[in-house]
This record gives C-alpha cells, structure tokens and sequence, in this order.
C-alpha cells in the first residue's frame, strides 16, 4: 500500500510537470513564412495590400496521440485613395486551435493587429505593431494512467483511479499582448520578375503582461516572455529563379529556437498584360533547418495569387528513437493581391 501510493505521487508530480511545461511554451509552425501575424503583430501589411492564409500542422502521430494545429489569419493595408507621403495603418486577425497528446489538451486563440509603417524613404518602411486577444485552454484528464492503476507489476486499466469526476475536465481563460517591430525595404512590386528584391526583417515580443496559465489553482504557471527575431528576403535572381532565403530565432524561458533555410521558385508560365485567361504559375521547393530538432523539406506552388505550400519534418534529435525519425506535416494555403506574377492590374475591392 506505501508503495502505491509513493508511485501515485510520483506519478501525479510528472503529469503536473509536464502539463506546466507544456503550457509555458507557445505553438510554432514550421513554415513561419505562413504564420506572419504568429510571428510579429507589425507583420500586418507589411509585405502585401491584402493577404489570407490557411494553415494545417499534424505532429508526433508515430509517438502518441497527434498535436493538430488549426490556423487562419488575414491582413490587410489601409491606404486613403490619395497615398500619404508620411505612412499608412494596416490591420490584421489571426485565430487558431491546438490540440494535444494523451490528454486532449485544446488551445484556441483569437488575436487583432494594428501596425503603423512610417515611409523612411520611397524604398524603406519601418512599421510599429501591436496585438492583443484571448486564449482559452482546456484538458480532460480521465485518459491518463495513476499511480493508483499500478498493481505493483504493471499499469492495470481496471483498477479506479480514484480522481473526483468533476476534476477531469479542466478550463481557464485569459488575455493576451503582443508588440513588434518590422523593417521593409522593395525596389519592385511583381517578385518573379527577375528583377525583384524584398527583405522583410523584425523583431517581436510576446506575452506582454505574462498571463497567468492556471487550471482551478491546481497548476499555477506563467507564460514566459517570448522573443522573436526574424528575416525574410525575395531575390529575383533572373526572370525565371527567384530565391526566398528565411532565418528565425526565437527565446521563451530557457527554451530557444533557431531555424534558417531557402526556398527557390521556377517561373514556368508569365501572366498575360492583355487578358485575365492567362495565368502566372510558378514550382519550387527548400530546405530549411531547426537547430538540434529536425530538417524540413518544402515544396510550393504558386498560381496566379494563391500559394500551395507542404512540408514535412524529418525528426533528428534524441526523439527520432521513438519517432522513426517521422515529425510533422504541413500544409499551408495563401492568396495575396497584388498578383506576385504582375499581368492585368486586379480588380480587388482594397486597392
């Protein structure tokens, strides 16, 4: 009998470490080019008029129960029909749902941006950001194995776990606060023109007011300060190759990550100037690496304004024992305006 219950207190003192460990630390794509707003709130108009994006991330399905994120975000500049010299406001929504592990562990969050981009010369912007929103989190915790299961050889399921019923579920919401910084600078407008350089780069702070993470006063926690650095480049090397080169930094806690690669695309159709039937289409793909965790391999295509995106994680950290070295997959959707690919000027509503 004082065994178990010295098992079940081990035990419950790992699952409350876990848990708390899990819930200090944010969600993170592996396609950071398709969470613009995740990354940094002065992201908004920053690059484009008008952008949406779909987001789909599947993760650890070899080990446990999949971590399955779920995002949407759109942002958008708000220019007055006669451009100011000085800058200009933009906007932008993000929502997302995470869903975890063994004990259905679900985040969803809802965050508005507004940035202002001052125009420092008529190539450079230097845009000032900030986000708030609320997130709410949820576990139920009735699937989990405790100490009181242990029969003193093994984990029996038919043993009660002696944990209240209405302690399996647990919820708790709070607001959040988000700041950043970006820096633009464009010599052209179409990015597979041959011609084209974009460099998009920023530095971003999470979690203003460290929100407290708590479910029923049971696991008190805080969510860390989160740093992000970031910076993102379109070089049109000729009219057909176009390099995206990408390096991320991030730092919550004790807790950093550091990923940089680039995609190529391949120009294989222009866009008529004369009529809308002819459409713009482009293929590439990239390597990218997160440093001591895994090497992500991309590959896009791009149509018109749409981008169609799928990475997966090759797992190479000490995890890949357990994992088959299989991580993640990623599939991102994207339409932007103006069209990448130039041709017949758009007849979009924000222009």
């Amino acid at each position: 009998m004082k065994n178990i219950m010295i098992m079940k207190k081990i035990i419950v003192l790992i699952i409350i470490l876990t848990v708390c460990d899990a819930f200090s630390q944010d969600i993170h794509l592996s396609q950071t080019l398709m969470t613009p707003l995740l990354i940094n709130p002065a992201n908004a108009g920053s690059e484009y008029t008008m952008r949406g994006i779909l987001n789909y991330r599947s993760q650890w399905g070899s080990v446990t129960n999949p971590f399955n994120t779920m995002m949407a975000s759109y942002d958008m500049q708000f220019k007055p029909k006669k451009e100011s010299k000085v800058g200009y406001f933009a906007g932008g929504l993000y929502a997302f749902m995470d869903e975890a592990g063994e004990s259905s562990t679900k985040t969803t969050q809802i965050n508005l941006s507004g940035a202002y981009h001052v125009r420092i010369s008529p190539k450079n912007t230097l845009g000032l950001g900030i986000q708030g929103g609320y997130f709410q989190r949820s576990s139920n915790i009735s699937n989990l194995k405790w100490g009181s299961q242990f029969d003193g050889f093994q984990y029996n399921s038919t043993f009660e776990s002696n944990e209240a019923n209405g302690a399996n579920k647990l919820s708790f919401g709070t607001t959040d606060f988000t700041s950043g910084l970006v820096w633009t600078y464009r010599n052209d407008e179409k990015y597979l023109s041959g011609k084209k350089l974009l460099i998009n780069a920023g530095l971003s702070m999470h979690h203003l007011t460290k929100p407290k993470v708590e479910f029923q006063n049971v696991f008190p926690d805080q969510l860390h300060y989160r740093w992000i650095g970031h910076a993102n480049a379109i070089i049109g090397i000729s009219p057909k190759v176009t390099l995206l080169p990408y390096v991320f930094y991030s730092r919550q806690g004790a807790i950093n990550e550091i990923m940089f690669g680039s995609n190529v695309l391949y120009n294989l159709n222009e866009a008529s100037k004369y009529t809308e039937n002819v459409k713009g289409m482009a293929v590439g793909g990239g390597l990218f690496y997160r440093w001591n965790d895994a090497v992500v391999a991309l590959i896009m295509m791009e149509y018109a304004n749409y981008t169609f995106s799928f990475s997966y994680d090759i797992n190479t950290s000490s995890l890949n024992d357990a994992s088959g070295k299989q991580g993640a997959y990623e599939i991102a959707i994207r339409y932007v305006y103006p069209n990448p690919f130039g041709g017949v000027k758009s007849k979009a509503r924000f222009n």
